[in-house]
């Protein structure tokens, strides 16, 4: 489970702070939160390159979905 941290609008695209185990993150993994919306990984960034235990925990997810709507918590779609 990734908990949603922060989010945040760069020009018509949402990016989304996670925490938790980023190792099974990919692009075009579909996630869903607790209210039954789905989201796609459209890209994966590390925001602190210095702290390498850093990016095994928080990622910055561009998402497509309706991320306006987005709840607390996001779990792998299988």
């Amino acid at each position: 489970m990734y908990k949603v941290v922060y989010k945040f609008k760069i020009a018509d695209r949402w990016c989304v702070d996670v925490e938790g185990d980023t190792q099974y993150l990919k692009n075009g993994i579909k996630l869903k939160d607790e209210k039954g919306n789905v989201f796609v990984i459209q890209s994966i960034a590390i925001v602190d390159h210095k702290n390498m235990e850093y990016y095994k925990k928080y990622a910055l997810l561009l998402l497509i979905g309706e991320i306006e709507n987005i709840g607390k918590n996001l779990t792998i779609v299988a």
